[in-house]
């Protein structure tokens, strides 16, 4: 009887650290997905820029946007409007000026193109900058689960309007055009990123 009784502890106490155990690792999973929630909307896009460097960029000053480019932007005139506006808060926060005579054109392009992201059993991470889907098998490590989404890419050019050149390039890449979340902060803070590629000698001293 009394061994009966050892074993049954023995039992019990197997059973409850394994249940403690589960606990612990679903809190763990837990805390984990609310940090990668949080994360998702701060993550930045993917930078990259070019200039001619034989071009004096402290030589510009006022600028103004490219009408045609601005014509052919793959946007509804809603987000059209917010690039652009949040385009200018930029420049002018750089200490450029706006004019109808300007030094340089802003040219503005978003390239789209359909992604497709699969994340297999045991997959944890992998929500980019702007990510929209929901929390399923991928966290928890179940089947396949598979988000399909619009990405977009953010191209800002300057135009040298009297030479007919192009002598700076920058772009964002990995803008989730599909996701409606905050998304005038986002193009805002997507825009900062870009133009803060611009080289700190050709920015304007207020």
């Amino acid at each position: 009887m009394i061994l009966f009784g050892l074993q049954d502890r023995y039992i019990y106490v197997r059973l409850f650290i394994q249940e403690t155990h589960k606990m612990k690792t679903a809190q763990k999973l837990l805390m984990l997905f609310t940090v990668v929630l949080a994360l998702a909307g701060c993550t930045t896009l993917r930078t990259a820029s070019d200039y001619d460097k034989d071009v004096d960029l402290r030589g510009y000053k006022t600028y103004n946007f490219y009408d045609k480019g601005i014509a052919r932007i793959k946007l509804n005139n809603l987000d059209k409007r917010r690039l652009m506006a949040a385009v200018e808060s930029e420049m002018n926060a750089k200490g450029f000026t706006k004019s109808d005579r300007p030094d340089m054109l802003v040219n503005l392009v978003v390239v789209a193109r359909e992604k497709t992201d699969v994340y297999g059993p045991g997959y944890y991470g992998g929500w980019g900058w702007g990510w929209r889907g929901g929390w399923g098998n991928p966290f928890w490590g179940g089947g396949t689960y598979v988000n399909q989404y619009i990405d977009g890419t953010i191209i800002i050019d300057f135009l040298d309007p009297a030479k007919k050149i192009l002598f700076w390039h920058g772009q964002g890449s990995g803008f989730n055009l599909d996701n409606f979340n905050k998304r005038e902060q986002r193009l805002y803070t997507g825009v900062k990123e870009i133009l803060a590629q611009y080289p700190s000698n050709g920015v304007t001293a207020k």
